[in-house]
């Protein structure tokens, strides 16, 4: 797996690893599959239609199958090479919590990720968004978190599976962090 090549520093652990939620790869592979299906099932309309009995337009559509073949072919390599590119952003866009850090890993395209780190320490606030009836019942929405030293990097994502218990995980491991921290802080004086 992706997370496994993330350098963690010395006795840094992995709490938590989340994906983006499965309903949104579900919905976005069925648009995919009906916009797949469309030529073909008009295709089969426009047969129909011109083979009736009373039709006006009469065209023999055999003589354009081979094209029709040729076209539609072309067209299911595009869908399939979406569904794929679909695939594997959403395998590889993973939030990962550790006990010290925050990791974001972002597949923007086939060639191109963006992963982004903060300490626990520097983190400052948490939010969630959960937007719609089909969010609130599936359990998906948007976490964002913000650090105290206000960079520029972004950690927001959409679509995130459980996010109340996200925020609670995150905000406990930088609440231990910053009670680790302090102890050490403590008995070095």
């Amino acid at each position: 797996m992706l997370y496994e090549k993330i350098q963690l520093e010395r006795d840094e652990k992995i709490i938590k690893i989340a994906h983006r939620h499965w309903f949104i790869f579900f919905t976005i592979t069925f648009n995919i599959a009906v916009v797949s299906l469309a030529p073909l099932l008009a295709w089969f309309a426009l047969s129909m239609l011109t083979q009736s009995y009373d039709a006006t337009i009469h065209i023999d559509l055999s003589l354009y199958t081979n094209y029709f073949v040729y076209f539609y072919s072309f067209w299911l390599l595009l869908n399939w090479m979406t569904l794929a590119h679909l695939w594997t952003t959403h395998h590889l866009d993973i939030w990962v919590i550790t006990d010290r850090r925050l990791i974001l890993i972002e597949q923007i395209s086939l060639f191109k990720r963006q992963i982004g780190s903060f300490r626990l320490e520097k983190l400052q606030d948490v939010n969630i968004e959960v937007n719609g009836i089909i969010a609130t019942f599936l359990g998906f929405g948007t976490i964002e978190a913000q650090t105290a030293g206000g960079s520029e990097t972004e950690f927001r994502t959409k679509h995130l599976p459980r996010p109340r218990e996200l925020k609670s995980v995150i905000l406990k491991a930088a609440d231990e962090r910053m009670n680790t921290q302090s102890d050490v802080d403590r008995n070095g004086e």
